[in-house]
């Protein structure tokens, strides 16, 4: 790390070259490096290429906007697949604790069942993500598994800049008195009129 005077001048030079305001910049240059992410686990997304992923300390995922990209369209997630087998018919509980440092769309748990390459079920907690800058926060996902399921694939994913840290991971079958987690639409349209 480079003194107090260095370190000024670096996040100067950088912001003339790149246009960051100081804290963006400062932020690219003290960057934490991580440690490769353990198998089975696999970066993907819609845009893989623009983010990066790995252990920022033991038992401690961090996926975040690769340094140099300005503009991030899609998202980045990581994921393991499983066979669903163990799991059909029955409803499971997909738990974790998450911390957002300046997300700016959101982040959050994903949790998707499939048969085949066709997708049954999908919850990507679009409806109540993580934005912003957060301290640790528990999230969960709780879903019923079609009986016609064959894989489940489950992460966390980060739409737009920023960074996000996982741990505590907890995946298992759980009580079905315990609700489902419903984020699927309305079943009809909602204030055509736009009154309050």
């Amino acid at each position: 790390m480079p003194r107090d005077k260095d370190l000024k001048r670096l996040v100067r030079e950088r912001m003339a070259t790149t246009g960051e305001r100081y804290t963006e910049a400062l932020a690219q240059i003290t960057r934490q490096e991580l440690q490769p992410l353990p198998p089975p686990w696999q970066l993907t997304g819609s845009r893989s290429g623009d983010y990066e992923v790995g252990l920022a300390e033991p038992a401690v995922v961090r996926l975040r906007l690769r340094a140099g990209v300005g503009h991030a369209p899609g998202f980045g997630a990581i994921v393991q697949g499983i066979s669903a087998k163990r799991f059909r018919g029955r409803r499971v509980r997909y738990a974790a604790r998450m911390r957002a440092h300046e997300v700016t769309v959101s982040a959050g748990l994903w949790l998707r069942a499939d048969s085949g390459k066709e997708m049954l079920v999908l919850d990507n907690m679009d409806d109540r993500p993580l934005r912003g800058t957060t301290g640790w926060t528990p999230m969960e996902i709780i879903m019923d598994i079609p009986e016609e399921s064959t894989s489940l694939k489950f992460g966390m994913l980060l739409v737009g800049r920023g960074a996000v840290d996982l741990t505590d991971l907890e995946f298992h079958e759980t009580d079905q008195e315990i609700p489902v987690i419903d984020s699927t639409l309305p079943e009809e349209p909602q204030n055509l009129s736009f009154a309050e």
